[in-house]
């Protein structure tokens, strides 16, 4: 597969445009104009600088060049993309990269069936569902409701799996982020499956791609990932390990699609319910929160945990495959953003998490799609979960969360209160910049 690319990142040089007005004399009145076009430019790249923070991917070298540096050496200049107004940006951006072809957003993946025409796929929407979008949430811009749809590979119920002891009321959300200057793709996704397989089963999930085709494989893992999960969790007995072999082998599809995933990925977060029994497995850093209703008022129990590098078993796996764990440095020397994963002796990937699906070279160095799980046996305190992209949890805690979406009683209302949230917590604190966001809410109805 072929090196990924994404949009250049060089910011507004202010100084050098003053510099040469300064050199030219007064401007003329078309000159100004000009002027103004780059001031507003200059005005967009201050909101740019504020991108580079939670990147989950860096790539510093397009041509994927070997630096011949000893790992503990200090990163070159080049590991700065686009100079001292990218520093802010490298800590955010899901990628950056020099490249300047930019993201494809018509690429194209075969259809599962032979003789299915190729379909176009882009963060945010859905396969067909049944229902339609609420009608205070549909005339939101870039704001997705989805309604539970049913199960990929119906079977005929038997009277004790329609006796079903718990229900659920589902919805899922996906608005997409804001970068002034840039054209923004949703790379986020999600499903929700309130019936599946059977009627004693439901499946949900939330994905955050990253990289120039992150849009693509997120997208590629929503519609995979349920249908693969059938075979296994039909097979496989042992929950925990049905989950895994369907996690792998979505990555090993993805790696053999035409979606170029050399530098591209997603995290994905997925609870799997049976019975009373709840299970969730993930990768990345999308996380899952259960709200549970107790004397003491609403607690949040975390279903996950985030898969970082510097965490100590997943920095053994890195290091053991001769990868490396570090900062990105600034022009300066400094270190800036979170520990990334790269390659021993290049600046490439820079992947800011230690699993994740596709990400073909970060797999190299230790990077993993095998999920972690969580099983937990829900009892009527149990009351929610909410699945979510870090778009939500970059500025909302879990207990925060547990306590927005505890004020309501629809589960559609309190997605689009949350997604609400989070997405003014942005505007507030990134100048402007926001993050896609995505949350899954299911409502367990316990019988009475």
């Amino acid at each position: 597969m072929g090196c990924g690319s994404s949009v250049p990142v060089e910011a507004v040089d202010q100084d050098r445009q003053q510099q040469q007005q300064q050199q030219q004399g007064p401007a003329s009145p078309k000159q100004q104009g000009a002027a103004g076009n780059a001031a507003e430019s200059a005005e967009s790249a201050k909101a740019k600088t504020t991108r580079a923070r939670r990147l989950s991917y860096i790539s510093n070298d397009a041509n994927g060049a070997a630096v011949n540096a000893p790992p503990g050496a200090a990163a070159p200049a080049a590991a700065n993309p686009g100079g001292r107004s990218g520093n802010t940006r490298a800590r955010r951006l899901s990628y950056v990269t020099n490249d300047p072809n930019a993201t494809p957003n018509n690429l194209k993946y075969p259809g599962d069936a032979e003789g299915h025409e190729e379909q176009e796929l882009e963060g945010g929407d859905e396969p067909t569902v049944q229902g339609q979008l609420a009608p205070e949430v549909s005339r939101v811009k870039n704001l997705y409701m989805r309604h539970p749809f049913d199960p990929p590979c119906p079977s005929t119920p038997s009277k004790e799996q329609e006796r079903r002891t718990l229900r659920v009321n589902v919805a899922c959300m996906s608005r997409a982020g804001r970068e002034p200057g840039f054209k923004k793709t949703n790379q986020d996704n999600c499903f929700a499956f309130e019936k599946y397989i059977t009627e004693d089963q439901s499946l949900f999930g939330a994905m955050d791609g990253h990289g120039p085709h992150g849009h693509l494989v997120s997208g590629y893992v929503k519609q995979h990932l349920p249908i693969i999960l059938v075979n296994h969790l039909t097979l496989e007995k042992d929950v925990k390990k049905a989950l895994t072999q369907g996690f792998c082998e979505v990555d090993r599809s993805l790696a053999n699609s035409r979606i170029d995933c050399e530098f591209s990925g997603s995290t994905s977060v997925v609870s799997y319910l049976k019975g009373k029994t709840l299970t969730t497995a993930w990768v990345g850093d999308s996380r899952g929160v259960l709200g549970r209703e107790s004397k003491r008022g609403w607690e949040a129990i975390d279903l996950t945990t985030d898969h970082k590098p510097t965490a100590p078993e997943e920095k053994a796996r890195i290091l053991k495959a001769n990868g490396r764990v570090e900062r990105l440095v600034d022009e300066m020397g400094q270190p800036m953003g979170p520990f990334r994963v790269w390659l021993q002796y290049a600046w490439i990937p820079g992947l800011a998490m230690s699993r994740a699906l596709g990400d073909v070279l970060a797999h190299q160095v230790g990077v993993t799609s095998e999920p972690d799980h969580t099983t937990i046996d829900l009892t009527p305190q149990d009351k929610f979960i909410v699945l979510a992209s870090d778009g939500v949890w970059e500025f909302i805690s879990s207990k925060e969360a547990v306590e927005i979406v505890a004020q309501y009683d629809s589960a559609e209302e309190a997605c689009r209160q949350l997604v609400d949230e989070a997405y003014q917590r942005w505007l507030t604190e990134e100048e402007g910049v926001v993050d896609d966001i995505t949350a899954v809410v299911v409502r367990f109805i316990h019988p009475s």
